[in-house]
């Protein structure tokens, strides 16, 4: 009996949050960017088994990757279409898309979103390490970013998100909109 691709990646998405929860270091409000840049560097190597991929403050691992020649970079000012699910580093899933694993699970979905979640890259409605982390990506790829509390909610706690928390979100780049 074939399983099908989603309900593949459904268990590859229950795999690492679990996952996340059993061996994901604790994120408490006394943290430092540092302490929290340590956490994500060990996570993505001991748990993601991935190398270490940062810039901008931002980690990044690729899941799936567009390298043909007509591959659709996303750029600032694009006006782009997501699906994802994100969490704290601690284990704390807190929005999805409407397409997502957890939003069907009875999570919250992206304030303003439809199915999926539209954005524009570069406005500074993002937080930083979202908008970041969407610049390296492209129209069809799949990567996990990873980013501390100061490019994320900071000090504040927001909604399910206690202050000073790192995050992880799992992203997948449906459509890009060019704004020239």
């Amino acid at each position: 009996m074939k399983r099908s691709a989603l309900s593949g990646y459904k268990r590859y998405v229950r795999f690492c949050f679990l996952l996340t929860l059993a061996v994901a270091p604790s994120c408490k409000d006394d943290d430092t960017e540092e302490k929290q840049r340590e956490s994500i560097e060990r996570y993505i190597t001991a748990t993601l088994r991935a190398e270490v991929d940062e810039k901008d403050g931002v980690y990044y691992v690729p899941r799936s990757v567009d390298s043909s020649p007509d591959r659709v970079p996303v750029e600032p000012g694009d006006m782009v279409e997501l699906e994802y699910e994100a969490m704290t580093l601690s284990g704390v899933l807190f929005a999805a898309s409407n397409d997502s694993t957890a939003w069907r699970n009875g999570l919250e979905p992206y304030p303003g979103g439809g199915n999926r979640a539209e954005v524009e890259v570069g406005s500074g409605k993002l937080i930083a390490g979202l908008d970041r982390g969407l610049l390296r990506m492209a129209l069809g790829e799949q990567a996990l970013l990873l980013f501390p509390f100061t490019l994320g909610y900071g000090n504040e706690h927001v909604g399910l998100v206690p202050s000073q928390s790192a995050l992880i979100f799992n992203v997948l780049v449906t459509k890009v909109d060019k704004r020239y």
